[in-house]
This record gives C-alpha cells, sequence and structure tokens, in this order.
C-alpha cells in the first residue's frame, strides 16, 4: 500500500477526531464513549502505515509487526462501532424490531468475538503465512500465498460483519431522520460502509484468485493503489457522517468558549475580592490538555464546557452578591445617574445598554468600596432582575456588563461612589 501523504493526512484527521471526541470518556454516555473509541481504534490502526511508524517499528525483531498491530486496532475499532451503534437505540425497554433486537445481542458478545478473532490472526500470522520478506500490505508482498489469503480472510470476515451491520441500521434510520443534518450525516455513514465492503470485497477476491491464478499476482501494486483510495475516501467519508449532526454543538462548544474567555477579567476581579464564591477550581484537576493556547477550554478533560460556564455566571453573581454589603445603598442610582449624563455626550449609535453600563460602574466602585474596608451594616438592594431564561443568556449578559466594566476608569468609580456616600 502506498504511504505518503494521504496516510499521514488519513491518521492525522482521523486522530485530530478522537481527541476532540476524547472528554466523553470521562463526561460522556455509553454511546459518545463508544465513537470515541472506535476513532482511537481506527487512527491506531493507520498510524502503522505511515514511513516514520514503520521506521520505528522496524527495530522489533518481528517480520511485518505492523500488518499485525494494524488489525488488532482494526478489530478493537469494529468492536467499538457495533456497540456504538448498539448504544444509539437508547436504553432496553419497551417494543423493538428484530433489527435492534440482533444488533444489541451483536454488542454484547462483539468484544468477546474480536478478542478471538485476534487470537486466531495471531496464530495464522506466525504459523501460516510466509514472512521472508517485510511487508506493510499483505497484497502487495504476499500475494499468491494461501496463508496470507486466509490471515487476510479473517480480519475482513469480522471487518464485513460490521459494515453490514452499521451500514443497513445507518441507512435504514437516513430515511426517517427527522432533520437534514442527522439524513446527511446517516447517509455518509452509510455510505462509508458501502466503501468498506467494496475495499473489502476487492481485496478478499485479488487474494484467493492470484492464488489460484499465478497470472493475476503482478497486478498486487495497482489493487493496492486503488483500495488506498477507495480507503482514504472511506474514512473521510466516515469523519463527516459522524461530524455533521453534531455541527450545532460543536459551534454552541465554541460559543460557550468564547463566553468563558470574555467573562474572565470580571471574573478574576470578583473572585480575588471573594474567593470563596470561586469553587470550580475544586472541582477537577489540571489537565495538560488545557495548557494548549487558544483551543484548551474546547479540549479540557475536566468538566462539560456547558456545566464551567454555568459554574462561572453563579460565581458572578455570587460575588455580585457580596458586593451588596460593601456598596452603599444609593450606589446603583448613582451609577445610573452617570450612566445618563455620559449617554447625553455620545452619538447615538456609540451609545451603550444603558442598564449594563450602570451595573458595570456599579461593581467597579463596589469593588473600591471593598478595597477600602467600608462594609455596611445593611447591604444595599439587589440589583434589578432581568427575564434571563437560560445559563447562555445570563452568560451573554454579564458578558455585556464585563464590556462596559473594563471600560470604567478608577476616576470615575471613585467618583460615583462618593456621590452615592453623599446621598446617602
Amino acid at each position: 500500500m502506498p504511504t505518503g501523504f494521504f496516510d499521514y493526512f488519513a491518521a492525522l484527521l482521523i486522530s485530530g477526531i478522537a481527541l476532540w471526541r476524547a472528554p466523553a470518556l470521562r463526561w460522556g454516555d455509553r454511546e459518545r464513549r463508544a465513537l470515541c473509541g472506535c476513532y482511537a481504534g481506527y487512527a491506531a490502526a493507520l498510524w502503522p502505515k505511515t514511513l516514520i511508524v514503520q521506521d520505528w517499528l522496524s527495530h522489533v525483531p518481528i517480520t511485518s509487526l505492523p500488518v499485525l498491530l494494524e488489525h488488532y486496532a482494526g478489530s478493537a475499532a469494529v468492536a467499538f462501532i457495533i456497540i456504538y451503534v448498539a448504544a444509539g437505540y437508547g436504553p432496553e425497554g419497551g417494543p423493538e424490531t428484530r433489527p435492534i433486537v440482533m444488533t444489541r445481542r451483536l454488542a454484547r458478545v462483539i468484544p468477546t468475538v474480536a478478542g478471538v478473532f485476534c487470537l486466531a490472526l495471531t496464530i495464522v500470522f506466525f504459523t501460516a503465512v510466509n514472512r521472508d520478506q517485510p511487508t506493510n500490505d499483505f497484497v502487495a508482498e504476499y500475494v499468491g500465498q494461501a496463508g496470507a489469503a486466509a490471515y487476510m480472510t479473517l480480519f475482513y470476515i469480522l471487518l464485513g460483519s460490521s459494515c453490514l451491520v452499521c451500514g443497513y441500521q445507518w441507512g435504514s434510520a437516513a430515511r426517517l431522520a427527522p432533520s437534514r443534518p442527522l439524513r446527511i450525516g446517516l447517509a455518509a455513514l452509510a455510505t462509508a460502509m458501502v466503501l468498506g465492503s467494496a475495499y473489502i470485497v476487492i481485496r478478499t477476491l485479488y487474494m484467493w484468485g492470484a492464488v489460484a491464478f499465478p497470472a493475476l499476482r503482478p497486478y498486487s501494486l495497482a489493487i493496492g493503489h486503488i483500495t488506498a483510495g477507495i480507503q482514504l475516501v472511506m474514512f473521510v467519508t466516515f469523519a463527516a457522517g459522524s461530524s455533521i449532526p453534531t455541527s450545532n454543538a460543536a459551534a454552541s462548544r465554541w460559543a460557550s468558549s468564547r463566553l468563558l474567555k470574555d467573562l474572565k477579567p470580571l471574573h478574576r476581579d470578583l473572585t480575588a475580592a471573594f474567593p470563596d464564591v470561586a469553587f470550580e477550581r475544586s472541582l477537577h484537576g489540571p489537565s495538560r490538555l488545557a495548557t494548549l493556547p487558544g483551543v484548551r477550554k474546547l479540549f479540557d478533560w475536566s468538566m462539560p464546557i456547558d456545566v464551567r460556564l454555568a459554574i462561572r455566571v453563579h460565581a458572578l453573581a455570587d460575588a455580585v452578591e457580596q458586593l451588596r454589603h460593601y456598596a452603599p445603598p444609593e450606589l446603583f442610582d448613582a451609577a445610573e445617574n452617570f450612566v445618563a449624563v455620559v449617554e447625553e455626550e455620545l452619538p447615538e449609535e456609540q451609545r451603550p445598554n444603558p442598564q449594563a453600563a450602570a451595573e458595570g460602574l456599579y461593581i467597579k466602585a463596589a469593588l473600591l468600596a471593598f478595597a477600602l474596608g467600608e462594609r455596611s451594616a445593611k447591604p444595599s438592594a439587589p440589583l434589578p432582575r432581568k427575564p434571563l431564561v437560560s445559563t447562555e443568556a445570563e452568560a451573554q449578559w454579564w458578558r455585556q456588563v464585563q464590556n462596559q466594566y473594563v471600560l470604567v476608569t478608577p476616576s470615575q468609580a471613585s467618583g460615583v461612589l462618593l456621590d452615592s456616600m453623599v446621598e446617602a
């Protein structure tokens, strides 16, 4: 099988998706964990095809070891993909069709079946295959050997079974999908299984055909190129099919990560004043992936990003609640009056949301009162309630407040604080 750019492209593509889905191993359900395991298995099966891994494995005194490792990883991926398909039907119970029942039964035994196939592959690999010359593709180097054909047939039986089960299930589900992205994704997944089946059929027929008809053996390189292309398209189609239905979730995840980043300055200042509200760090340990710049929140294993966003929003609200004990009773009114005066001097298109601007100024002035130790015997009134019905809506509101908060100068905050104390 030819190695080069396309081998690295496929390996990096599948590995990247496996990394992106890796947090599911800690926080996801059975279906998401199985899909992540499937991608990890396929990634592990693709890397032995690359030159850098082949060179590294060449120091191991086992001829053609990359092929055996590739098929071990492929068998694990097959087991995970069957489990993923079965988990997609939800918990057991209630009326079920015969295909669903059969798929769930297969999912229960597939880890054992995959283990048995791996054992059989190992026995045939070391006993029936003539491995005088090292190779990374049985079709290219071992064509015409009955032992090599038997070895590959064993693996293709397991791989073909998964293609048939998954292709049938995804093809049937695509016709009934309620949304276009889901329908497109399922159709792409079914197409990937069709390509996988074509790959298996071509290689199996050729290997046994070359055993029976030696005149076919010189075509091994051409068959290797053809099936390599089919495999690459299959993996790309599979990756696209499983990612398209989650495009909305990915966009939401990215938006949440931006909200987390935008709220950081306000969160930092408030939790510095009231560290007891910053309990987010106590819920998880540090993540190595969290050191990656720019994308660390997308790949953080600590906890789901929507949970972290909710924690941050609650921390902001709790800290502002604590500020009521330091803010003079007239502070928010003084902040509103200051904002109204400033607004009159600005063009209409440059005027901010007056309530967000007043709250940002209020927080800055109240933090100044906290720094001065001016704790009031009676807390000031809470900030006006807002009809926010979701964590995302609250976070977006706090972002507006944060944007105004960072524009407030120390002199403006101290002036408003002094005015409120005089009015009191």
